[in-house]
């Protein structure tokens, strides 16, 4: 069996090397290798499209994106970059057509649109940067507006990013000639909404909120989104300091799982009906120390997850009947890792 390639982005600021590149042995069950992938400042976040990696990158004084051709082993060709900004993104998102790149910028509350070239995988330029608007009651995170998550929408009509500081839902028409706000979402004052993800059908949405670790089920309809359920992935009875971090849906749809912060676990929901629903499966421990970010494989039986702090990688094997995660290992390093993908 040929091994599963991903990559794990990572901080900079200590002994993080910017793109880590692993291999997950699925039949032995363990990560074979975990190496430096490409050594590059401040790569948070990652992500594939077709035969091109686009990552995160910071250099000086300047940030923006940066493009990686993939090899047929998945190593990494540094393309092009674009850094015409001060402040780093958080998250990126690439159009289905490959056309687009969308950034999320946390600090600034920002939301940056590049234009791509699809047949050579070269970002050609910042098209445009909107900076929205919005605080909340918490003084420490919400001053302003932080946006954390940008994507394009499951009907390929819209891009919708999630602002941690103004607690929106917010959703843009994007061209060539830039990102244009065309509506929102107000979620409830003070839980600071960070990252969303689909269900296969288009009709449903699934946030979860850092500041008080809720996942929200919202009903999707031509950029609009409604609100439906609100489900807590810690105890209600822990105290503690605990923030929610990344929210992954298995390939099948059946499950959605979200990490937290502090509480150090990884909740698990299943899906009910036509997605409309939640139920909680388990609140299972995580293997390490603040699980930034996590994914799944294709074929749905092992959960890798990256830990900031700890810089431990964990292993979990799924149970794709019951969603439930067991734990395989977590002793390979991949120092302050903060974002998972596979090939």
């Amino acid at each position: 069996m040929v091994n599963t390639v991903g990559y794990i982005g990572s901080y900079t600021k200590k002994d993080g090397k910017g793109i880590y590149r692993f291999e997950l042995n699925e039949e032995a069950k363990k990560l074979e290798t975990i190496e430096t992938g490409y050594e590059v400042q401040a790569s948070t976040y990652v992500v594939q499209h077709g035969d091109f990696l686009y990552g995160i990158k910071k250099e000086n004084d300047k940030a923006g994106v940066a493009a990686y051709r993939i090899d047929a082993e998945g190593k990494l060709e540094f393309i092009n970059d674009c850094l015409e900004s001060a402040e780093s993104g958080c998250h990126i998102w690439v159009s289905d057509d490959g056309k687009f790149l969308f950034e999320a910028v946390y600090g600034a509350g920002q939301a940056r649109l590049y234009s791509l070239k699809p047949e050579t995988g070269e970002v050609l330029q910042l098209i445009d940067t909107v900076v929205q608007q919005g605080e909340g009651p918490n003084e420490d995170r919400q001053d302003k507006a932080h946006t954390h998550y940008i994507q394009q929408t499951p009907d390929l009509k819209y891009a919708v990013a999630v602002d941690l500081g103004a607690d929106e839902v917010i959703t843009f028409k994007f061209s060539d000639n830039g990102l244009n706000r065309v509506g929102e979402l107000k979620l409830p004052a003070g839980v600071g909404p960070r990252h969303l993800t689909f269900h296969n059908n288009g009709q449903y949405a699934y946030v979860f909120t850092e500041l008080s670790n809720d996942v929200f089920v919202l009903k999707y309809n031509d950029g609009d989104f409604e609100i439906l359920e609100q489900h807590h992935a810690v105890p209600d009875d822990f105290t503690d300091n605990t923030q929610g971090a990344a929210i992954r849906l298995s390939h099948d749809n059946k499950f959605v799982y979200a990490s937290n912060r502090g509480h150090q676990s990884i909740a698990v929901f299943k899906v009910e009906g036509d997605g409309s629903r939640l139920s909680l499966v388990e609140m299972t421990d995580c293997g390490g120390d603040w699980p930034r970010d996590f994914n799944i494989t294709r074929s749905d039986r092992f959960l890798v997850c990256a830990h900031e702090v700890s810089g431990n990688v964990s292993l979990f094997e799924r149970d794709r009947e019951t969603g439930q995660l067991t734990l395989l290992e977590n002793d390979k390093q991949a120092a302050e890792g903060v974002c998972v993908q596979f090939l």
